[in-house]
């Protein structure tokens, strides 16, 4: 008798570990940027080379600050980007710059995206107070949030127009914070 009922104890919690997943109606990828092997980058974290498929799309492109002092950029490394689609099934893909400021949502499915920045930077990574922003693509972008936490500098952006991500194309964006 004792034996049964850890029989059917084990029976239950097995049975529901094998109930089927739920599909929710937004689908999330996340993805690092690519590189050309499959080693960690600087902070440990393993990238991912990606094969590309002509049915799909690519956004790519690169976060820095220019130095006006010497005319230089410098990489923006670490921030966050997500694009979220605005048709079909409303898929939603995030990635990160790697150490050269560099991202890329490899492979993603063709539609029109919103394009958010999530800047999350050290304080003392900052050039100045309140960077001015300029970008190769103007998707008339909305300033939603700056706040400073301890010692990071949240600041959030979005695009409020979309971008159209056509099968086989790449559309570039590249930002450039720089100091007024």
């Amino acid at each position: 008798m004792k034996y049964t009922r850890l029989f059917i104890l084990v029976a239950l919690f097995l049975a529901s570990c094998a109930a089927p997943a739920r599909v929710t109606p937004t689908q999330t990828f996340t993805q690092e940027s690519p590189s050309p092997t499959s080693t960690p980058d600087v902070d440990g974290t393993p990238t991912l080379t990606v094969t590309p498929d002509l049915a799909m799309g690519n956004i790519e492109g690169n976060l820095s600050w220019l130095i006006a002092s010497t005319s230089t950029t410098m990489p923006i490394t670490r921030v966050n980007l997500e694009i979220n689609g605005h048709t079909g099934d409303y898929p939603r893909y995030t990635t990160r710059t790697d150490q050269n400021g560099d991202f890329k949502f490899a492979n993603i499915q063709p539609s029109d995206y919103g394009f958010g920045i999530y800047l999350n930077m050290k304080i003392s990574e900052r050039q100045c107070e309140a960077p001015e922003y300029s970008y190769s693509r103007d998707l008339k972008w909305l300033h939603y949030a700056t706040w400073s936490k301890v010692d990071v500098w949240y600041d959030i952006l979005f695009s409020s127009v979309d971008i159209t991500v056509n099968p086989g194309e790449t559309v570039a964006l590249d930002f450039v914070l720089k100091c007024p």
